[in-house]
């Protein structure tokens, strides 16, 4: 029950904390906005304590001037909740300056120590720089312009001692919890743009590595299809020799013409992120058109494809399941023994369907199993010496955890590899 409730008031505390704050806003913007709603929070129970007590000492001029300060705090939680944060800091600046005027040279109550606090909001959470400098020197004016007024022999009343020290003692902590959680999110912030310069070097060599690949892979087949021509033009083969070795051109071009399949859906990826459009899809139906297409590498190695899947519905983007399952089944027949066979079976559980793609082929060992899921591209020939790029893999997963589906593979040496796709039933 105590850890209940402690969760419930850490959920209300943050819920309090980020008034106002949106995903849209830059890091820097949040954190301002989160520290003003942090002081003005801390704020509203000090200054309802002294309502209350300038009621009862019957100080019924500081009783309302101490009304207005709270719905200062008030107004600019209401104007974060309503993303008004630039109106918000104004009436910070100049409400402050107002109600803490008076009281200062009305009372002498120590709250012209409330000018620090103003002149550090004005000069860390404004950008614009005119406003910067007209703020601060109305700031520094004004403080200048009490600090005269208090030492001539007008006043209206007095508050206690203790009553001045407070005052003074929570402007100078006002004052400190606004630097330090800015200085500390300033170090975060750091830390952050540190950790995706980190990503970003990783991304480009990533991007690099696989360029590269891919221009070799390009290269060997079209340099291949260059010589064959030109062994036809000069007449050192004839156009039967010719057809003869467009066979194999034509197997490489194809494994060519899958992988930039992948790079083009991978570039869009990254320029434009995972575009996700899910829809009830048949599962059986699904299937049958995407193996359609994938009968004749298959027939090529005699390998027998068997859709072994129930009729039923899943959640999930069309486009997304066609490229998942696309490139299961081709890396299937890419490392399957000719004259073998692939199973594609499918269960339902909670809710869930998994779908299991099982070859009898070559198998992957514990080391690779654990880069096919990453950056890496790994990737290794198949068992008619096919190429890839490593990146299918990759787009899978991707594209599965977008659609809060997931992917798991067990394999064994020599005997075949199972790959299983869980995805939702449902909306």
């Amino acid at each position: 029950m105590i850890s209940i409730w402690k969760n419930r008031i850490n959920q209300l505390l943050t819920q309090l904390q980020s008034i106002g704050v949106t995903s849209e806003m830059d890091f820097l913007e949040k954190k301002k906005t989160e520290v003003i709603n942090i002081i003005m929070l801390l704020s509203i129970p000090l200054i309802g304590y002294f309502i209350i007590l300038n009621l009862i000492q019957e100080r019924f001029g500081l009783f309302f001037l101490n009304i207005g300060v709270i719905s200062i705090a008030i107004i600019i939680l209401v104007f974060h909740k309503f993303h008004l944060l630039l109106a918000g800091r104004l009436f910070i600046s100049f409400g402050f300056i107002i109600f803490y005027s008076l009281e200062a040279l009305l009372y002498r109550n120590g709250t012209e120590n409330f000018f620090y606090f103003n002149l550090i909001i004005t000069l860390i959470f404004y950008s614009n720089k005119k406003l910067i400098y007209a703020m601060a020197i109305l700031n520094c004016l004004i403080y200048i312009g009490i600090k005269i007024a208090l030492n001539s022999n007008f006043y209206f009343d007095t508050v206690p001692k203790g009553r001045v020290i407070f005052n003074a003692s929570w402007a100078i902590c006002s004052s400190a919890i606004a630097l330090l959680f800015f200085k500390y999110q300033q170090a975060a912030y750091s830390y952050k743009i540190e950790q995706q310069n980190i990503e970003l070097e990783k991304s480009n060599k990533t991007k690099e590595k696989f360029f590269s690949i891919i221009a070799h892979d390009l290269r060997t087949p079209i340099a291949q299809l260059k010589s064959a021509m030109d062994l036809v033009n000069k007449n050192y083969i004839s156009k039967e020799e010719f057809n003869s070795l467009s066979i194999g051109l034509t197997k490489q071009i194809e494994e060519v013409q899958e992988s930039l399949d992948d790079l083009l859906i991978w570039s869009q990826h990254q320029l434009q992120g995972i575009q996700n459009r899910p829809k009830y899809i048949d599962v059986k139906i699904a299937i049958d058109t995407i193996l359609a297409p994938i009968l004749p590498q298959s027939n090529a190695k005699k390998i027998k494809l068997n859709n072994l899947t129930d009729d039923m519905q899943i959640w999930i983007d069309p486009d997304q399941f066609k490229l998942v399952i696309r490139n299961l089944v081709t890396n299937a027949i890419k490392f399957s023994y000719p004259n073998s066979s692939i199973e594609i079976a499918s269960t339902c559980s909670n809710n869930k369907v998994i779908i299991t793609i099982t070859d009898h082929g070559i198998g992957i060992s514990e080391d690779v199993l654990a880069k096919l899921f990453t950056n890496s591209f790994y990737t290794s020939k198949g068992t008619a010496h096919e190429k890839g790029t490593g990146i299918g893999l990759q787009l899978c997963k991707e594209f599965l955890e977008k659609s809060n589906a997931s992917i798991n593979v067990t394999s064994k040496l020599g005997k075949g590899t199972s790959f299983f796709i869980t995805f939702p039933m449902h909306e």
